[in-house]
């Protein structure tokens, strides 16, 4: 299993939370814990997780060759993403998240873990 990590996501997200995780510690459980994902709407997946004693959720898509990307994440606390994310009500949120995030990895920005 392989994740990819985009310029956006690292900058958007990562740089965001950093003070609670190192990027390892969030793809390890992105690599132990795939059979935990609750799916969302193919090929979208929510996570439900803790890092180091935080709880976050997040949505990840999946492709070909058992590659996960990431392409959303949120502290469990904030109710404004996190009160009941679904497809119906948020799916224009994940598609823009998903586009940008495709868009980095057509131009090749991104790191393979």
């Amino acid at each position: 299993m392989e994740v990819l990590i985009t310029k956006t996501f690292k900058k958007k997200y990562i740089k965001k939370y950093e003070k609670y995780f190192k990027i390892s510690d969030f793809v390890d459980i992105l690599k132990n814990k795939y059979h935990t994902f609750i799916e969302l709407h193919n090929p979208f997946l929510k996570v439900k997780n803790d890092i180091n004693f935080v709880s976050f959720r997040w949505i990840i898509f999946t492709f070909k060759e058992n590659k996960i990307v990431p392409i959303f994440i949120a502290l469990k606390k904030d109710k404004k993403f996190w009160e009941n994310i679904t497809w119906g009500k948020d799916k224009d949120f994940i598609k823009s998240e998903f586009i940008n995030n495709l868009e980095d990895i057509e131009k090749g920005d991104f790191e393979i873990f």
